[in-house]
């Protein structure tokens, strides 16, 4: 039986590079009836910002796939948003954002995209790869078909219920793959928009409080309890020895899934 684990204010640092980033997606309704997804790239969950000019190649187009397959999404105003070309038909789908693998290396210097090979000084080097999906719901679906069957993310946070069904206090069953497979001991993170201390980093406010943490068991499952209506994120994140030490450290890998709990 998983237990639930609220914890009032939860410190919590990812200690490597590309995490001090998180990637989630954001779906919002847009002018006429059409749809917009959201890259959501920094540390300031639920607000997207502008993707820097020497990141944009690492970003995969968004994807949103329904029970037809790939629907055809556009550029958006900025360049962390894409469109739906027409309103969406009643349904649940799933967003998807893909950050692609990216070497990033430390040196006295500071931080590049190179990898050992191309930073023979380098302190520490980092393979990092991260993947966001969220579930949107349209005239009150509540299906499951799409969301929760797996989309080949190497490492995938699975709803095992949709979240337009659970309410506050509810567990949500979830499933973390790795590679396809169940991944077991898999530290599980949760928290909704603006819960936690704030704190003032380089003139931006943050918060790195959580307020879910447990452990997927051995197929990969956990439930996760969302105590309160709001828009809620859950992370995860693997980490495991590069398979040439000459080139890099580590491969670092980070998943998240977002939704909406109403009352």
């Amino acid at each position: 039986m998983q237990l639930k684990k609220l914890v009032a204010i939860l410190p919590f640092w990812f200690v490597s590079y590309s995490q001090a980033h998180s990637l989630w997606v954001n779906a919002l309704p847009a002018a006429g009836g059409q749809s917009t997804i959201e890259l959501g790239y920094g540390d300031e969950f639920p607000t997207a910002e502008a993707i820097p000019e020497d990141r944009l190649h690492i970003f995969a187009p968004a994807q949103l796939i329904g029970k037809d397959g790939d629907l055809m999404l556009k550029p958006g105003k900025e360049n962390y948003q894409f469109v739906t070309e027409k309103p969406l038909a009643k349904g649940s789908y799933a967003a998807i954002a893909i950050y692609k693998p990216t070497y990033w290396s430390k040196n006295k210097a500071g931080w590049q995209q190179q990898s050992r090979t191309e930073m023979p000084d380098a302190l520490y080097c980092e393979r990092a790869s991260m993947f966001g999906k969220t579930i949107v719901n349209i005239d009150g679906a509540t299906e499951t078909a799409v969301i929760s069957q797996p989309q080949g993310l190497q490492l995938e946070i699975i709803p095992l219920a949709n979240p337009a069904t659970i309410k506050p206090g509810q567990p949500l069953p979830i499933q973390v793959l790795y590679d396809g497979k169940p991944l077991k001991n898999a530290d599980v993170t949760a928290t909704f928009a603006g819960f936690g201390d704030q704190h003032e980093h380089h003139g931006h406010t943050h918060s790195h409080a959580k307020a879910f943490l447990n452990q997927t068991d051995g197929k990969g499952k956990v439930n996760v309890y969302p105590l309160k209506a709001g828009y809620w994120v859950v992370e995860t994140e693997h980490k495991l020895p590069y398979v040439d030490k000459a080139k890099c450290d580590e491969s670092v890998l980070l998943s998240t899934l977002t939704f909406t709990i109403s009352e």
